[in-house]
């Protein structure tokens, strides 16, 4: 029975296929002796030549095929040669000028053992249309009305969908031109970055970046080197002042309230601190981060360990002290010769003077007179003696906060009465001066001299004497000055006294030996006043140059270093 109920099903399979699809072969599967054709309706047709004749005129009116779902289906067999299959299927089914749509039909099929197989013998559709719910039967205007603007509908979202495909196309295109830039700009600033880090490994200077007040936000590799430590977290959040010893601490802060204000401090030096406790020279540079709009938002700070630069510094400085040394050791040897030829004049007119004394009686004519030129010739000597020990520097020197226009304003009233009356004297002091610190008596003998020389260079014709101070940077001073050899100027500012005349000026040969000792053009043998000032000049960490043109005249500059505080 289990193969007849396949042939049953097949058969019931093969009858709903070639109903839907108005297939005439499905008259062949009726049986000659059949029971009757029940439709839709009250009719039953018993005649299978009627059966078939409906049928296919059903076919004919609709040759498209329709949709027929079936929902449910039971065979079963009430004897061997008699079986029944009832179902239920949904049918699209067209009624007239009407389409019948989602519409439940209930089916009966009869199945009768015959000599050629299972055949039909009955079929019952049953489509009960007092089922059908409002909304499911549609005239065939509308449905085509409906289908037609359904169509225009379709076309209209069509173009619209073209258009947005269209727009959607642009943007990917720009998109992707969007993410190529993207890809580009990421690529550019990784380089930046790679580059940017060479460049601080590469750096043997720490590159320190902090907020505005001072607090540590980022170090480079060769702060480890420099003041220890293994990695970021030694230093982040910490103030940069911790990293220079206790008394330059203020004097950093000061430097960078300066670089606030726009002044360009340059750099300064300073006691390092390493994190193990240990001190260090170093040089330290600042310069604000600034927005697109100028407003500061952090500090970049460059720190350099100037240590072998310091060791260096000290060395050259040995050797300059040597070379001076030697330098003075030779101007020694000079000035020994003059010495010994002045000390051997004025001892022979002592002793001459002294001898004369000795024979003559007390009283007598002529006695005072020699005992008060032997006196004369000895304070010479003394006098020599100790011009020579204010070149050689070994004077002692009270030092002390000067005003330098003050000082040197009450030195020149001094002077005056003396000036003959031919040269005029114009001084151009501002009040109060430059503060310096410095040994008053030494200030007002390097003032005399340059004043005593530039008037007798004047001559007898007269002419005038300038002398000016002014605060000055050591970069302004023009390089064609002449300076001294051994001359070295550290300090940044100098306070400047400078002293002009109009005399006949200095010969070219004479330049180098100006300021050596004993050394004049008008009186051979008896120069010591500039080599004095150059003395006390170098005593006072400072430098005097020279600037001359034949017939124009001479301009003597005294440089001396001005306190920080000024």
């Amino acid at each position: 029975m289990l193969s007849d109920n396949q042939n049953l099903r097949q058969l019931l399979d093969d009858y709903l296929r070639m109903y839907a699809s108005r297939d005439d072969r499905l008259t062949g599967h009726f049986s000659e002796d059949f029971t009757g054709f029940t439709g839709g309706g009250a009719f039953l047709v018993k005649d299978r030549a009627q059966w078939v004749a409906i049928t296919r005129q059903d076919f004919a009116q609709i040759k498209d095929p329709i949709r027929i779902e079936l929902k449910d289906v039971a065979i079963q067999s009430l004897s061997e040669k008699i079986a029944v299959a009832t179902g239920f299927f949904t049918i699209h089914l067209p009624i007239k000028d009407h389409i019948l749509s989602r519409e439940t039909a209930r089916l009966v099929l009869i199945f009768r053992l015959e000599s050629a197989g299972w055949k039909i013998s009955h079929s019952s559709i049953s489509i009960p249309y007092h089922l059908v719910r409002e909304g499911e039967v549609y005239p065939l205007k509308e449905l085509v009305e409906r289908n037609q603007a359904l169509e225009k509908l379709i076309a209209e979202r069509t173009l619209q969908l073209s258009e947005a495909n269209d727009r959607l196309r642009q943007n990917n295109e720009t998109l992707a031109q969007e993410v190529s830039e993207h890809r580009r700009t990421e690529e550019s600033l990784h380089k930046s970055e790679e580059r940017y880090r060479s460049i601080l490994n590469a750096t043997p200077d720490d590159i320190t970046i902090t907020d505005l007040e001072g607090r540590i936000l980022m170090v480079s590799p060769a702060a480890f080197k420099i003041f220890g430590g293994q990695g970021n977290e030694d230093y982040i959040g910490s103030h940069v002042t911790d990293y220079l010893v206790a008394e330059d601490r203020s004097r950093a802060m000061a430097h960078v309230a300066l670089r606030r204000q726009g002044i360009n401090a340059g750099p300064r030096e300073y006691r390092g601190l390493r994190l193990d406790g240990t001190t260090f020279d170093i040089e330290v540079n600042s310069e604000f981060i600034r927005d697109a709009g100028g407003a500061p938002t952090g500090i970049v700070i460059i720190v350099r360990d100037i240590t072998e630069r310091k060791q260096a510094e000290a060395v050259k400085q040995k050797l300059e002290t040597m070379n001076r040394q030697l330098q003075k050791a030779d101007s020694l040897g000079r000035m020994a010769g003059a010495i010994a030829h002045h000390f051997n004049n004025q001892l022979q007119s002592v002793l001459m003077n002294l001898e004369v004394a000795m024979f003559e009686r007390p009283g007598t004519v002529g006695s005072g007179e020699s005992l008060s030129a032997a006196m004369q010739s000895a304070r010479k000597a003394a006098e020599m003696s100790r011009l020579m020990q204010t070149y050689l520097g070994q004077t002692m020197a009270k030092r002390k906060r000067l005003d330098f226009s003050k000082d040197c304003l009450q030195r020149l009233s001094q002077l005056r009465p003396i000036i003959p009356p031919q040269v005029t004297v114009e001084s151009r002091f501002p009040a109060p001066g430059p503060a310096i610190h410095a040994d008053a008596p030494q200030l007002r003998q390097i003032l005399t001299n340059l004043v005593t020389n530039a008037w007798e260079a004047c001559g007898d014709t007269g002419g005038s004497v300038c002398l000016t101070i002014t605060r000055v940077s050591v970069a302004d001073i023009p390089v064609e000055h002449r300076f001294p050899v051994g001359v070295d100027l550290h300090d940044p500012v100098y306070a400047c006294l400078e002293v002009a005349d109009t005399g006949g000026g200095i010969f070219p040969d004479d330049f180098e030996k100006i300021f050596d000792p004993f050394f004049s053009s008008k009186f051979p043998g008896r120069g010591m006043g500039l080599a004095v000032a150059l003395g006390i000049a170098r005593a006072h960490d400072g430098a005097i140059t020279v600037e001359s043109e034949l017939g124009r005249g001479s301009t003597f500059r005294v440089f001396l270093p001005v306190l920080e505080e000024y």
